[in-house]
C-alpha cells in the first residue's frame, strides 16, 4: 500500500514536471516566432527611377532589409505601377497599399495642414533648416498626430530645394514679372495673385509644350534639378534665383494599423532609417544641384538672380499671406505658428 501510494506520488510530480517543460517549451518557440514575425510591405513610389527620392528609398528598403535580418521586406514599387501620385496618401490611409512617397501639395484636401507644410511661400530657410525644423520633436509629433487622424503614419520628411521661376525671358524688374504669364499652384498661384501677377493651371507634364509653342511665358513647379530631369531649360533658358520658397516637402508614409503592427525593436529600426533617407535625399539633391547647373550652362541656359526689390516685395507679400490664408484651418494656424517660432529661433525677421 505505502509503496503504490509512493509511486503515485512520484508519477505526480514527473508529470507536473513535464507538464511544465512543455509549456515553458511552447511559450518559448511561441516568443521566439514572435520576435521572427517576418512583414513585408508594398511602397508605391510617385517618383521616376532616376529621382533621387527614388534613389533613397531604396537604398532605405535593402537596409532594412539587412539590419532587420530579413524580418522587414520592402517591395518599392515603380511611378504609377498601383496607383498614381495624387492617390497614394489616400490608398495608404485605406490600407490598399502599405507605403508610399508623395508630397504634402497633393493630399492638401484630405488634409488642409499637408498643403500648408508644402514649400511655404517666401519662407527664407533652406533644405537642412527644414529638415531640422520636422525632426524636432514638438513639430514631428504635431505631424505624426495630424496624420494619424486620417490613418496615416508620417514616417519622415523628404526635402528637395525650393521652387525657382524658369522663363522664356530674363526677369530684371518687377514690371518684367508682372507682363508674364506665369504657371503655378497651390500657394505659389494665390501669392502671384496678391502682386497682381496672372497665373494659369498646366499639368506638369505638359509644362513643356505648354512653354515651346509660347502658352505660357515661365513657370514654376519645381527646383533647378527638376527643371533639368524635365528639360524645360531647352524651350526656357532663364534660371531664376534664389528660391522663391522654402524647401518642398515630400514625405514617406505607413499605414497606421501596419504601423502600430510593427514590433517596437522594428519600429525603432525604422526611425533610424527614416532619418537616414532623409539625410541621403538632401545629399544626393545637393549633389545634383551643382552637376546639373554646370550641364545647363552648358546647353545655353542662364542662371540670373531675381531683383531684390522683387525678392522683397514677394516675401512680404507671401509671409503676409500665411496669416490670411492658412490659418483658417485650426491645425494650418498650429504649423504656422511652429514656423514662425522655428523662423525667430534661427534669427530670421519677417
Amino acid at each position: 500500500m505505502l509503496r503504490n501510494k509512493k509511486r503515485g506520488s512520484i508519477r505526480l510530480i514527473l508529470t507536473t514536471a513535464l507538464t511544465f517543460l512543455a509549456v515553458a517549451g511552447l511559450s518559448s518557440i511561441s516568443i521566439s516566432s514572435a520576435h521572427a514575425e517576418k512583414f513585408r510591405l508594398t511602397m508605391q513610389n510617385m517618383f521616376s527611377l532616376n529621382h533621387p527620392i527614388s534613389l533613397a528609398v531604396n537604398q532605405m528598403a535593402a537596409d532594412l532589409k539587412k539590419e532587420s535580418n530579413g524580418r522587414i521586406n520592402i517591395q518599392v514599387l515603380p511611378s504609377g505601377a498601383l496607383v498614381k501620385g495624387p492617390s497614394i496618401f489616400e490608398s495608404v490611409s485605406m490600407g490598399s497599399i502599405d507605403m508610399g512617397t508623395t508630397c504634402s501639395c497633393y493630399h492638401g484636401g484630405i488634409l488642409p495642414v499637408a498643403a500648408t507644410s508644402f514649400a511655404l511661400p517666401g519662407d527664407p530657410r533652406g533644405v537642412q533648416e527644414i529638415i531640422n525644423f520636422i525632426q524636432k520633436d514638438e513639430v514631428l509629433d504635431f505631424l505624426r498626430k495630424a496624420y494619424a487622424g486620417k490613418g496615416v503614419f508620417f514616417g519622415a520628411p523628404l526635402v528637395m530645394d525650393g521652387y525657382t521661376i524658369v522663363s522664356k525671358k530674363p526677369i530684371n524688374t518687377w514690371e518684367d514679372l508682372k507682363k508674364m504669364k506665369v504657371r503655378a499652384s497651390g500657394s505659389i498661384a494665390k501669392t502671384l495673385k496678391k502682386m497682381d501677377i496672372p497665373t494659369v493651371f498646366i499639368p506638369f507634364s505638359e509644362i513643356y509644350v505648354a512653354l515651346s509653342r509660347g502658352t505660357i511665358d515661365a513657370e514654376i513647379s519645381g527646383n533647378h534639378a527638376e527643371s533639368f530631369l524635365a528639360k524645360t531649360y531647352e524651350v526656357a533658358k532663364y534660371q531664376t534665383t534664389p528660391e522663391i520658397s522654402g524647401a518642398q516637402n515630400c514625405e514617406v508614409i505607413i499605414n497606421q494599423d501596419r504601423w502600430n503592427e510593427l514590433p517596437d525593436d522594428l519600429k525603432t529600426m525604422f526611425e533610424k532609417a527614416f532619418k537616414n533617407c532623409s539625410a541621403k535625399v538632401a545629399q544626393l539633391f545637393e549633389a545634383e544641384n551643382k552637376a546639373v547647373k554646370d550641364k545647363m550652362e552648358g546647353k545655353g541656359a542662364q542662371f540670373t538672380a531675381l531683383p531684390k526689390d522683387v525678392m522683397d516685395r514677394w516675401t512680404r507679400t507671401a509671409v503676409k499671406m500665411w496669416s490670411e490664408e492658412f490659418t483658417k484651418d485650426p491645425l494650418s494656424a498650429q504649423y504656422i505658428e511652429l514656423v514662425k517660432k522655428d523662423l525667430k529661433s534661427l534669427g530670421y525677421n519677417l
